[in-house]
């Protein structure tokens, strides 16, 4: 077991003042106080961000042992959050493969298709590297049971063939509930030698 950082992302709007966000992650208080807010004349529609809903807007900590479906409750005040995802340390990690052909992807099965050069290092271990802790699919950004205000709650922004978080929008008021899957598969306490 080890200490793990949880990044709420998202984006926050208001039309005057901070958003205010209260937030427990599998049954403990993570989040009760302002978090960053953009001040606007109009809150946008999810689909009509200007920028993407990537902001780091609260961080807490969990352990690695923490994993499945896990309990989450978000409740805003003073404008409207749109959460995008969690992010985890120990996740993954990025290495120093080189492309052998630059016009040929990475296939870390084919040896022949990168080079380590003289050493293998790792430039950003599973401890500094932040990705989401489950697997995407078309039918599941990891987010199941959603309520809204207690009750059942269906949303999808981002639907088709599209792979990804969806943004999920929070309004002044409204409190949202649901299990996010930590798949117990992707921790990662050691990179690979």
């Amino acid at each position: 077991m080890v200490q793990r950082i949880v990044k709420l992302v998202g984006a926050a709007y208001s039309t005057s003042g901070d958003v205010h966000v209260q937030a427990t992650y599998n049954g403990a208080e993570v989040s009760n106080g302002p978090v960053t807010t953009t001040v606007t004349d109009v809150i946008p529609d999810s689909g009509q961000l200007p920028s993407p809903a990537s902001d780091e807007l609260v961080l807490f900590e969990t352990t690695t042992d923490t994993t499945g479906q896990i309990p989450v409750s978000i409740t805003v005040t003073g404008g409207t959050l749109f959460f995008t995802q969690f992010l985890m340390n120990y996740s993954g990690f990025i290495d120093d493969r080189q492309r052998t052909d630059p016009n040929v992807p990475i296939d870390p099965n084919d040896p022949s298709t990168y080079t380590w050069g003289s050493t293998r290092h790792f430039w950003m271990k599973p401890d500094a590297y932040f990705s989401d802790p489950n697997i995407n699919t078309v039918e599941s950004d990891g987010i199941s049971n959603l309520t809204k205000n207690g009750r059942p709650w269906t949303w999808r922004v981002n639907v088709g063939d599209r792979l990804g978080d969806w943004v999920y929008p929070i309004n002044n008021g409204e409190t949202v509930a649901f299990d996010f899957f930590v798949d117990p598969a992707k921790v990662m306490l050691v990179a690979p030698i």
